[in-house]
């Protein structure tokens, strides 16, 4: 193999500053969205939507001073949004169908996220099994598509392009 056969085939690389400005990104589009979805469905609060993320997480006996509940669960959704995020990077390097098209990978990377955060890790934390529910999930699935899919798929595919030009 030549040179430039080695350059036109080698896997892209990101930096790490790119993986975590995707990360902050969606993890913010991510919690301000359910923070919109809980106070329009339920009229919950910021501050009670990451209690319930930490109490999930860590039961309720482990803490409970509501602004230590509150903090562990910002760092708690964002250390989760960080880890879909580097898992997206990875995979986007070793699956050459995720570079076709932008639009398809980030919606199924949400749904694919949707799935594995709502059938294995809640049911984990929380014990119980998921039971489906149509509305929950388009509305869900949603969320995970615009916050995490798509941002994630777009800075994917504009930094592989940037590296490939």
């Amino acid at each position: 193999m030549t040179n430039s056969n080695n350059q036109k085939n080698k896997v892209p690389l990101f930096p790490a500053s790119l993986i975590i400005r995707a990360g902050l990104i969606a993890g913010t589009l991510d919690i301000c969205l359910a923070f919109l979805y809980s106070y329009i469905k339920r009229g919950t609060t910021p501050a009670k939507v990451l209690q319930y993320i930490s109490n999930t997480v860590f039961k309720k006996a482990a803490f409970t001073e509501p602004v230590v509940l509150s903090a562990m669960g910002m760092l708690i959704h964002f250390a989760i949004a960080m880890g879909w995020t580097l898992f997206f990077f990875m995979i986007y390097c070793k699956l050459k169908l995720f570079r076709a098209n932008a639009l398809v990978t980030g919606v199924a990377y949400g749904l694919f996220v949707w799935t594995m955060m709502n059938t294995m890790f809640l049911p984990l934390w929380n014990s119980k099994p998921y039971i489906f529910n149509a509305e929950s999930f388009v509305l869900n699935a949603g969320i995970l598509i615009i916050a995490i899919g798509l941002p994630l798929s777009c800075m994917a595919k504009q930094q592989y392009i940037k590296n490939n030009t």
